[in-house]
């Protein structure tokens, strides 16, 4: 992409500071009417310049393939395109079968239900889903380590179960666009009203003068395309409350007046042109996201900054933010795990520590035992950590200290970067420290309540709960960290 240019400055360049994803959840199998909607979707995009990414239920283009839309699929593979399950709503759904599963199992139980509806979206659209997003409003971590094993960088869709600063952030290890909240507007709907795209417009503005003062963002803007010329949600219709249809019994939803489609078209394009009249601005799709927001964790610290993050992570689990050094918590654990498994084998300070992204743990515990806890044994527990590490990938849900104390990992890490950071300043490391108690990372961005909203999307079973899965997401906040664009051009 290139820099916005202000006509006004005889060609001077400002590089944007506001960036725009559009997304399209291309998922209505039901509908067949529903099939033309991309190509007049894309015939307005074109006029404008605006990229948009495409995220496609499989069983969408199985049903494209049945109706004989091969034009449709093409087209559809001209643009950015992200995978959106195989079925979407049928049951069991994402959060139905996930329900027990902590990350790891929950990981293998995705890729044994999606790996199939994954290849056949890469296979028809010939390239690799660029990202991945929930159905509805069921978000879970169980599905990043399977995505990073599919080879998907990127996570993009709205959840408000996660809030960080309204802004896109790294979350087990992928980039995220999913949490805008603010910064987020859908276009669902809003034409049924002939005043509704004025509301559209003036929450742009809104959401770029506020960025515009600060360090800039990125503002979300959702469309699902079959709403349009459906008055209400097809899965909803076809899947609400637990309960499948089989295919023949398949019930399109109300279908919207054909004026109000007219109007939406019209109203669509007409957002469309009023945001591309900002300054400032570029559009950006999901694979640029990922050349743009960038993590900002090197691939070794040397001693300056590993005190920088001793001294942090001894007073707060939550992550650490120093402009040029982001560190999430996980990343901490490991770095101070070896640095205190390295002083342990070579008797030394180490001068330089790599880094390694972390999966956080798998369960809860809660440290017990003495208080008092022996230097030789924290740095033993640390090597017994590092090797634990090397193996699974992830935060070791207890670690035991001698035979004395078991402790959390969100205490170990408070307490062993104590030390660490004694250690630093003082060049020696006493006999014994305290144990610190530490708070789960960063637990305030993670909104039970809207969990608990989530969990009562229609076409959920009535009363689902999901317990475990808010206890995952909590846990995997050990890998939370903001991202940063690098500025300048995608």
């Amino acid at each position: 992409m290139n820099p916005v240019r202000n006509p006004m400055l005889a060609g001077v360049e400002i590089m944007p500071n506001v960036y725009a994803y559009l997304w399209f959840d291309i998922e209505d199998y039901v509908t067949k009417q529903s099939d033309d909607l991309p190509l007049t979707a894309f015939q307005i995009l074109r006029r404008y310049n605006v990229p948009v990414t495409c995220k496609v239920v499989a069983e969408k283009i199985r049903a494209l393939q049945a109706n004989g839309r091969v034009e449709v699929i093409k087209a559809i593979s001209n643009y950015d395109v992200g995978y959106h399950l195989d079925t979407h709503s049928r049951h069991p759904t994402l959060y139905e079968y996930l329900v027990d599963l902590d990350v790891r199992t929950g990981a293998k139980e995705f890729l044994a239900r999606e790996s199939d509806g994954y290849a056949l979206v890469k296979d028809l659209v010939g390239k690799a889903p660029s990202c991945f997003g929930h159905p509805g409003p069921t978000w879970a971590p169980q599905v990043y380590p399977a995505l990073s094993e599919l080879g998907v960088s990127v996570y993009l869709d709205e959840t408000s179960i996660l809030n960080l600063d309204n802004e896109p952030y790294w979350y087990c290890g992928l980039l995220n666009l999913n949490g805008a909240n603010r910064n987020f507007i859908v276009f669902d709907y809003t034409f049924e009203d002939n005043n509704g795209t004025d509301v559209l417009k003036e929450r742009f503005k809104e959401i770029y003068n506020r960025l515009q003062k600060g360090r800039g963002g990125a503002v979300s803007i959702l469309f699902h395309l079959h709403t349009l010329i459906n008055r209400k949600f097809w899965d909803e219709v076809n899947f609400g409350n637990g309960k499948n249809r089989e295919k023949q019994e398949y019930e399109r939803p109300p279908a919207q007046p054909p004026e109000v489609t007219k109007r939406g078209w019209k109203k669509f394009e007409e957002f469309i042109r009023y945001i591309t009249g900002f300054e400032n601005v570029t559009f950006i799709t999901a694979t640029d996201a990922l050349k743009l927001y960038q993590p900002q964790t090197p691939h070794s610290l040397v001693k300056s900054q590993l005190q920088l993050v001793a001294k942090h992570f001894g007073s707060s689990t939550d992550y650490f933010d120093g402009e040029t050094l982001v560190l999430s918590p996980s990343e901490a654990f490991y770095v101070i795990v070896k640095s205190l498994a390295e002083c342990g084998s070579t008797g030394k300070m180490p001068e330089q520590v790599e880094t390694m992204d972390l999966l956080g743990p798998l369960a809860s515990f809660r440290s017990r035992g003495k208080h008092k806890l022996k230097t030789i044994d924290l740095i033993d527990s640390a090597s017994t950590s590092l090797e634990s590490i090397s193996v699974e990938g992830y935060v070791p849900s207890r670690i035991d200290v001698g035979d004395y104390a078991a402790l959390s990992p969100q205490d170990f890490l408070t307490t062993a970067s104590r030390l660490f950071d004694k250690m630093l300043s003082n060049g020696k490391a006493p006999q014994a420290v305290n144990l610190s108690r530490g708070k789960l990372p960063n637990a305030r961005y993670v909104s039970a309540a809207n969990f608990k909203k989530a969990c009562t999307w229609k076409v959920l079973p009535r009363k689902f709960e999901a317990p475990k899965i808010l206890e995952q997401i909590k846990l995997q906040a050990w890998t939370l960290k903001p991202a940063r664009p690098l500025g300048g051009t995608v």
